[in-house]
């Protein structure tokens, strides 16, 4: 009876061309693949393989090779799928975020994944948004979701999918935001600049590039006050204490009772969130179930 060694021996030389390549890829020794595509030929009768000084399959060679390179795939794929339903019966992620990121859409996120794949244990550590990434890299979680940041050393380490790119938002206490602009056009950057402006920890994360990109187009803001938690932040706002800044993502979750929110025309300035892991570790059945989750929970905003 053909085996799947055999099978896997013949595709391996059929991939080097070499009996010495094909024992090094498979930890073999060299006898041993011979033995093995010479027991092969007898099961199925031809000669396979044309032997000299190169080595090359025969017609009926690469015909089961062909073969052999089905079957391989589709075993494996289904110990991937086996694999896969394994990890999604038990086990732990864990995850770092941001602090907005905590406050908007992840709670949703983590709400379908629990929903989904009950038995997987998700730890969340929510963090102030440049040790997100810090954490990652560290190995302290598998996952993190928030800015990169613009360190060269991290850059090399984590591999980051972008899952939002928003526009700006100003948010105001009702009643205290200026008219909107004829026509439902977004505010100029410009009407903000004597503005009372309460900043969320303006010197890390996305934060940082925002206010890098509004510099270069020549626009100061005026903070009154700078903070740590957007719930301070909002809550001074609602206070009527100043206004503050937000992306799409996170506007969308205010109470239009207590806040105006206004468009901000801004030309490429954004609001970027990414989905990062480490370079070198493998994308696993939880971690893409997870994912998943996260980007149906930004779509259902």
């Amino acid at each position: 009876m053909v085996t799947l060694r055999q099978l896997h021996a013949l595709a391996t030389l059929a991939n080097t061309g070499s009996f010495t390549a094909t024992a090094d890829a498979l930890a073999l020794t060299q006898s041993a693949v011979s033995v093995t595509i010479k027991e092969l030929e007898q099961q199925v009768g031809v000669e396979l393989v044309e032997r000299g000084r190169t080595v090359r399959l025969t017609a009926a060679g690469k015909t089961l090779c062909e073969t052999a390179n089905r079957v391989l795939a589709d075993i494996h794929r289904t110990v991937a799928g086996l694999r896969s339903v394994g990890e999604l019966q038990g086990g732990r992620i864990r995850v770092a975020v941001g602090p907005l990121t905590a406050a908007t859409f992840f709670p949703r996120a983590l709400a379908l994944f629990r929903a989904r794949h009950p038995l997987v244990a998700v730890d969340v550590l929510d963090v102030p948004v440049e040790q997100a990434s810090q954490r990652l890299a560290a190995d302290e979680v598998d996952v993190a979701i928030g800015s990169p940041g613009a360190s060269p050393a991290l850059a090399t380490v984590l591999r980051t999918e972008p899952l939002v790119r928003d526009r700006m938002h100003a948010v105001y206490a009702r009643g205290k935001a200026p008219p909107a602009p004829a026509g439902g056009r977004r505010m100029k950057w410009q009407a903000l600049q004597h503005a009372e402006v309460i900043l969320t920890d303006r010197v890390s994360g996305q934060w940082r590039e925002v206010f890098l990109q509004l510099s270069r187009a020549g626009v100061a803001l005026n903070g009154v006050q700078e903070v740590r938690l957007y719930s301070t932040a909002l809550e001074m706002v609602r206070c009527g204490l100043g206004m503050t800044l937000l992306p799409a993502f996170a506007a969308r979750h205010l109470d239009a009772a207590h806040y105006d929110v206004r468009g901000i025309e801004h030309g490429d300035t954004r609001w970027e969130v990414h989905w990062m892991m480490r370079a070198a570790a493998a994308t696993t059945a939880a971690s893409e179930a997870l994912r998943e989750a996260v980007i149906e929970a930004l779509g259902s905003r």
